[in-house]
């Protein structure tokens, strides 16, 4: 009998990783071609080659006193400690692969090394981002580029290490305050690597990363937490999956409601009639899912962007990049229900559903544009009004008259 079990090959744990990733990629690769086919590259290539020209015209007005450390913390800190690590587990590991648990090393060791090769590529343009601003304010001060990001990648490997040890802590409550503390460290590291010097930096770094190591040397692990990982995976693909909605459908995506009552109550001004189902329907949709989230950020983005910007030329562009942007997400409003069987079985008018989609992102736009309109006129000559109003009948044509016929398209195409 023992000789029987010596005898069984190990199971390739390596090529589980390989097989899995392969199809990860190919998926993946699928969609981005439905991106750039919508000439999303196009447009992302052009609001850096934007960004990079009002970068450099605001640094040649900038003081060099600038408090630059507050933008550098901003950028780089959530690039730093932000640590998911990518793992491609499925609901059936923990039953299948659970047995084996011991022999998974190969598998996870190429799954972080998959995580910090693409995380280490986003923290490096971080740092490029924000080098100009750094050196522009430290001059011949400033530490050499690469030095500085070696430690910010040694921060990053150290996040993610403990982002793994993370995943195995039985107390949730545990797994909190190592997250908080983590974020806490990036930020006070950070912060001594750029306002005195990276020696003093690493010496804080071992510090704090042994403060870890005894703080929870001795709380409860699993071997591996399958939970934990399968739920952190499943949000992961759930927020690649959102993104590649903007620009087709994605079947594997998970529709995530949040009651929102604040907000969702609005609903209740809608008329009880049949023509208004489509309207009270789509507009729930919006105000509970991760939708209206987005739609949220992007204007909290905008009013910020807006805020520091020192030119009306850059305001403009920024307030129609948001607009742009918020359109291009509340256009996957139209594929909420494609799916939904029941609305077949009740005497609604297929077209009328274009209107209705046509008017809530119509009226979120607005809304949006009144908000961000605010801060765009503070301090702004009355004359620039127009760009708002410009804005307005922008979103008003795009909604009105490009999105219903596309909308009421779809819906002739669905029907036959």
């Amino acid at each position: 009998m023992s000789h029987l079990t010596d005898s069984t090959p190990a199971f390739n744990t390596h090529a589980l990783w390989k097989q899995r990733f392969q199809h990860y990629w190919k998926e993946s690769m699928g969609y981005w071609q439905y991106a750039a086919r919508s000439n999303f590259i196009g447009f992302l290539l052009f609001l850096v080659i934007v960004s990079s020209y009002y970068y450099a015209k605001t640094l040649q007005r900038l003081p060099t006193d600038y408090p630059y450390l507050w933008i550098v913390l901003l950028v780089l800190v959530p690039l730093v400690a932000s640590s998911s690590i990518r793992t491609l587990t499925r609901s059936a590991d923990r039953m299948f692969l659970l047995r084996i648990e011991h022999e998974m090393g190969a598998y996870f060791r190429s799954s972080f090394l998959y995580s910090l090769s693409l995380q280490g590529v986003w923290l490096f343009l971080g740092w490029v981002a924000v080098t100009p601003l750094y050196k522009h304010c430290l001059g011949t001060e400033a530490q050499p580029f690469l030095l500085i990001f070696a430690l910010l990648l040694l921060l990053k490997v150290a996040n993610l290490l403990a982002s793994w040890q993370e995943g195995r802590f039985a107390a949730e409550r545990t797994r909190f305050v190592s997250v908080c503390y983590r974020w806490v460290a990036s930020l006070a590291l950070v912060t001594v690597q750029f306002y005195y010097s990276s020696l003093w930096a690493s010496l804080a770094a071992i510090l704090l990363v042994f403060i870890w190591l005894i703080a929870f040397r001795y709380v409860g692990k699993y071997v591996i937490g399958w939970d934990y990982l399968i739920a952190k995976e499943k949000q992961q693909q759930a927020r690649l999956y959102a993104f590649f909605n903007w620009f087709v459908d994605v079947p594997q995506l998970p529709t995530r409601i949040t009651r929102r009552g604040w907000i969702s109550g609005i609903t209740r001004t809608i008329p009880f009639r049949q023509d208004s189902a489509f309207l009270y329907l789509y507009m729930k949709t919006l105000l509970r899912t991760e939708m209206f989230a987005i739609v949220l950020r992007l204007t909290v983005i905008g009013i910020l962007a807006i805020a520091v910007a020192d030119s009306t030329t850059a305001r403009s562009v920024i307030l129609l990049i948001a607009l742009v942007i918020s359109m291009v997400q509340l256009t996957s409003l139209e594929r909420a229900h494609r799916y939904t069987f029941w609305l077949h079985m009740y005497p609604l008018e297929p077209q009328a559903r274009a209107g209705s989609l046509a008017f809530i992102i119509w009226l979120t736009l607005l809304l949006e544009l009144v908000i961000l309109t605010i801060p765009f006129m503070m301090g702004t000559p009355i004359l620039y009004i127009v760009v708002p109003l410009l804005s307005l009948a922008f979103i008003s044509f795009a909604c009105g008259v490009v999105l219903r016929r596309k909308f009421k398209k779809n819906a002739l195409l669905e029907a036959e």
